[in-house]
């Protein structure tokens, strides 16, 4: 090896050449012999080779030996080993002693991946030793290979250097072309091959550079990739009958299949009625060297120049297209993993390209492969857009209006695309199909560095085409601005935003630009506010409009401006929006004109509060601090009547609990109730405070600005009796204490109100005047309070349960995450009044921890809870924990729900086992006995229970045929009909074997009136899958809903085949 300042270093010994499947890897192995053969000294620079040995790895049957002993060596009186130079076998042994005189150049090794699953055939062991040094070690290595990088990873360590070998060069190229006369001087034929990829491609081999000049010299050269091909393959096989060319395109797809990068002549005996049909003038020959194969003529073909094999397996492909049968057959077989290799992918493109207008026939058969949606758009695109193939994509879509897409259909197609110019075009060609259905779409922009003159046509396609679709009516532009975001950048998305909000038929529309920059500036997007603002003049028909992108009050005054001409719009959605005085007033300016609008949301609002210190010491604002007790909660002007606290006197009542000592307040006013000592008995509790009562303040709201908050004039409007505002989102909203009891007494007093959202909540006292307000409420259907911040004792959970029971309208509360401690009697009464005369019919709470330290096992299961309304209910993942340190978790749960007698649902799931979403309490693991108590219960005392949800379930049976046997006889006698078990392990303890498939089966076959059932295919082998699908066989009168997370195509296949289920699959 030579440097570039003339070091000469020492050579690798062993070398590895990779070279394109279309390249005639033999005719360059022997120009590596003919190099050493013409040089008396070759390399020049370093010890010359003394022998050079080469071997065809796909002629190799045993041992280096044997092969050069017997195919290469010719007979007596030829063979110089019976001329006195000893025994063969003698003289090969005796070659290590060249050392780095001797050469092996080995040719063919991908020939030994040609089987159909891919995997590697059994070959010689002399290969491997010589590479790995057993073998002559000192000896210097050249290995051929045309490979991919996967099947040659585990000999890839071996070599000390990797070539790769792409053709001619430019220059060789063309002098082939141009010949002496070229020169470097102005060439149309040469500044043709320069402008055109395609066409320098072709150039890299010399029966390519005499094709090109051929077809230059008839006709000029074509640009187009396939016309180039076409005219190769009309040029060097001219005048060949259809038969013949797909008789041997049936050759090369299979070949392609089967990674095949040559064509043996006993391929074409077998495959081809004519060898010597004119087609195989397209095929560049090369002779076989062992004897073996000369005696029976044997050769080999290669293509002459890339794509030419591509194109044949695409003319068969073409060929089929009046037989459907066989042409779905090839396609199938297409695939043999997850993933369609590339080099079938450029088959398929051919072959639309050829069928052209009737490429939908080819596009309705590819439903069986595992493609991406960039191959899908690619192969359309190749296609073109007549209607017929527009339609066929929608099919293999999934968005066709046949069959029609089911009005109860729980989760709707949404569909997320990217700006990339495949993208753009295919879903152009999508959107404009008549067949076309969908009726949710989100673009996800990309702000591209170098705006390319393809990537402006892709997006004006698609707009002109989003345009003119009639059935998209919910559409979403998602974008992630940058730091180094230029105006020119934001100029242009704010003329797509325009141009996509002008669609006609738009009802829901949503916009959500994140901003990277910690604190940009306020009027860094009033251009797309400005684009926004005159679209939505002549959007007067949109009913839904969200808009995430940190608008400031002037901004949101031009929009609100605007909003007032839409007449239909009912919902407006503003995320993190900057929740200043200015920015609420026009909002509420927009409630009080626009009587329409019934929805609201503003989630993760922000910076319109500026609490001062509480009269408790603590700042009411977004703190992190605990969420217990309940201190600092109501404030005085919260009782009827009671003037502004600013007008207070002495000794007024206050929320603090009793025994904390602090200054008087800056009005000269105590802080709290008159103070006890701070000695109090060893038995005092947080629940001896008077708020804990039976009576308890209002929230209500002074009737003016807020001094610590921005939401009055909101709020105010809302409780105007003409207000038609049904439902309001405040999750992780910041709301200070005076803007928390303005909501309460709006919630109190409204007639509209019926869904009430405050999801994320940091402290109590930002939900509390809303809950309290709720007793008082006779509109409020919905509340949903999850977070998993909220800590409550006594005190507050007495509050709650009260006031909830008080609310008769509430149909459905979400507590989700929350944690309750419960210490005294009277708490626990409270709780069982309130589930004994609510009206709830559906009840959330997921992931909630239970602590009763004063109540033991034996005594909380003599009372149960008792609840006649309560149809749903989720307890997924959540614990209850008892004074003896027992947790009761999943099926122990079940025992205190025996008076739930209008039960209908019931959610049981464990956590999941993944960090995502999952938990770090330790695993619960459910022996025989938990599990035959469990379905025992439900017989008994659920009989009405048709839903039963038991995902992530671990259980280990001792005696799991005689378990399983008592669970069946249970089951027989339920009314289950829907069943989830996603992610549930059933093991036999003794031998840790999973027995999964045994427990489906008792469920499939034991339920009588099931019709769904749910499970996950994730993290099971293809012996459980089997079993499974077997187990699910046995009753197939009802829906499966089978759960591909983080499984594979394979999977689904081999489940569905297991049930005998004619199938598609599709990416999502």
């Amino acid at each position: 090896m030579k440097s570039r300042d003339n070091v000469c270093t020492e050579p690798p010994r062993r070398i590895l050449i990779e070279c394109p499947k279309w390249l005639n890897s033999n005719a360059l192995a022997l120009r590596i012999l003919y190099a050493w053969a013409k040089e008396p000294l070759w390399p020049k620079l370093e010890t010359p080779v003394a022998l050079p040995i080469f071997i065809a790895l796909p002629e190799l049957r045993t041992t280096f030996a044997n092969y050069f002993e017997k195919e290469i060596l010719y007979k007596r009186p030829n063979n110089p080993f019976s001329n006195g130079l000893g025994d063969f076998a003698a003289v090969w042994n005796s070659m290590a002693s060249l050392g780095n005189k001797l050469l092996f150049v080995l040719d063919g090794f991908e020939s030994l991946f040609c089987s159909i699953n891919g995997k590697r055939k059994p070959f010689s062991q002399d290969t491997f030793d010589l590479l790995n040094g057993k073998l002559f070690p000192d000896s210097r290595v050249i290995l051929i290979s045309a490979a991919d990088n996967h099947q040659l990873a585990e000999i890839l360590p071996l070599f000390q250097r990797r070539i790769t070998y792409e053709g001619l060069t430019w220059g060789r190229s063309a002098s082939l072309l141009g010949g002496e006369q070229w020169c470097g001087t102005p060439n149309p034929l040469m500044d043709s091959i320069m402008s055109c990829k395609y066409l320098r491609g072709i150039a890299r081999t010399s029966l390519g550079c005499l094709a090109l000049s051929s077809i230059y010299d008839s006709c000029g050269l074509p640009t187009e990739e396939i016309e180039i091909l076409e005219a190769v393959l009309n040029c060097v096989a001219c005048e060949s009958s259809p038969s013949n060319v797909a008789e041997l395109g049936r050759l090369a797809l299979f070949c392609l299949k089967t990674k095949k990068s040559v064509i043996r002549s006993s391929d074409i005996r077998l495959y081809c009625s004519d060898i010597n049909a004119k087609i195989f003038g397209c095929l560049d020959r090369a002779s076989l060297h062992g004897k073996s194969s000369k005696k029976k003529g044997e050769c080999v073909y290669y293509p002459i120049c890339p794509g030419i094999t591509e194109l044949l397996a695409a003319n068969y492909l073409a060929s089929l297209v009046n037989r459907p049968g066989l042409l779905a057959a090839e396609i199938t077989g297409l695939s043999f993993g997850d993933e369609v290799e590339p080099d079938l992918i450029k088959v398929l493109t051919y072959s639309m390209g050829l069928l052209s207008t009737h490429a939908y026939v080819l596009l309705s058969k590819l439903t069986p492969l595992w493609l991406s949606p960039q191959a899908v758009f690619s192969l359309a695109l190749a296609g073109g857009d007549s209607p017929d193939n527009m339609n066929a994509l929608c099919d293999l879509l999934g968005i066709s209006k046949t069959p029609t897409i089911s009005p109860l259909e729980p989760n709707p197609i949404w569909v997320q695309i990217r700006n990339t110019p495949t993208e753009m075009f295919g879903w152009g060609m999508a959107l404009k199909s008549s067949n076309c259905a969908l009726k949710n779409l989100e673009w996800d922009y990309q702000i591209e560095k170098e705006i390319t003159l393809d990537f402006s046509d892709g997006i004006d396609s698609f707009l002109d085409a989003l345009d003119e679709n009639d059935s998209v009516s919910t559409l979403k532009i998602s974008s992630l601005l940058e730091h180094d975001l230029k105006d020119n950048d934001i100029n242009n998305i704010a003329s797509y935003i325009s141009r996509a909000l002008l669609k006609p038929g738009l009802v829901n529309f949503e916009l959500i630009l994140t901003l990277l920059e910690e604190d940009p500036p306020a009027m860094k997007l009033q251009s797309v506010v400005s684009s926004i603002c005159k679209s939505l003049a002549q959007q007067i028909k949109l009913e839904s409009l969200l808009l995430d992108m940190g608008l400031c009050t002037s901004q949101l005054v031009q929009i609100c401006s605007k909003l007032e001409k839409c007449t239909h719009l009912t919902r407006l959605c503003l995320p993190h929006l900057r929740s200043e005085r200015g920015a609420i007033s026009a909002l509420a300016t927009l409630l009080s004109r626009r009587r329409s609008l019934t929805n609201l949301s503003l989630p993760s609002c922000w910076g319109g509060r500026d609490d001062p210190p509480s009269s408790s010491g603590v700042s009411m604002g977004s703190g992190s601090g605990s969420s217990t007790g309940t201190s600092g909660l109501i404030k005085q002007s919260s009782l009827t009547g009671a003037p502004s606290p600013r007008n207070y006197t002495t000794n007024i009542f206050s929320s603090l609990p009793r025994g904390v000592a602090l200054p008087a307040t800056i009005f000269g006013r105590s802080a709290t109730l008159p103070r006890q000592p701070l000695d109090c008995p060893p038995n005092k509790r947080s629940s001896d405070s008077v708020i804990s009562k039976t009576w308890y303040p209002i929230p209500a709201c002074d009737g003016c600005a807020h001094t610590s908050g921005t939401f009055h004039d909101l709020f105010y409007v809302m409780r105007d009796p003409y207000s038609k505002i049904n439902s309001l989102d405040l999750s992780k909203a910041q709301l200070s204490l005076e803007d928390a009891m303005c909501l309460g007494e709006t919630v109190r007093v409204s007639t509209t109100l019926n869904l009430l959202r405050m999801e994320g909540a940091s402290r109590l006292s930002e939900i509390l005047p809303a809950i309290i307000g709720a007793a008082e409420s006779n509109s409020l259907q919905l509340m949903c309070l999850s977070s998993p911040r909220l800590s409550l004792d006594d005190i507050a959970i007495e509050m709650i349960a009260r006031s909830l029971a008080n609310c008769l309208s509430l149909r459905l509360l979400i507590l989700d995450g929350w944690s309750f401690r419960i210490e005294s009697e009277p708490t626990i009464l409270a709780v069982r009044k309130f589930l004994s005369v609510t009206s709830l019919r559906e009840i959330g709470l997921s992931n909630c921890r239970l602590h009763l330290p004063a109540v033991t096992s034996e005594s909380g299961a003599t009372k149960p809870y008792e609840c006649m309304s309560m149809v749903v209910l989720r307890l997924a993942g959540a614990q209850v924990s008892l004074a003896e340190q027992n947790i009761l978790r999943g099926p122990q749960l079940i025992s205190h729900l025996r008076k739930f007698e209008s039960l209908r649902e019931i959610d049981l799931s464990a956590p999941a086992k993944s960090m995502i979403g999952g938990t770090m309490s330790s695993e619960f693991v459910i022996d025989d006995r938990s599990i035959t108590n469990f379905f025992h219960f439900l017989s008994a005392h659920c009989r009405l229970l048709n839903t039963l949800k038991i995902c992530n379930w671990v259980l280990q049976l001792d005696e799991p045929v005689r378990s399983l046997k008592t669970v069946s006889r249970y089951l027989r006698k339920c009314c289950i009909c829907h069943m989830k078990v996603d992610g549930i392990a059933v093991l036999e303890a003794s031998k840790k074997t999973p027995i999964e498939n045994q427990f489906i089966q008792v469920l499939t076959t034991s339920l009588e009136k099931l019709r769904w059932f749910g499970i996950s295919l994730a993290g099971k082998s293809d012996d459980q899958i089997t079993d499974i699908g077997k187990a699910i066989s046995y009753f197939k009168s009802f829906e499966i809903d089978i759960r591909l997370t983080d499984s594979t195509i394979d999977s689904a296949r081999l489940l569905a085949q297991t049930i005998n289920l004619e199938v598609t699959f599709t990416r999502t």
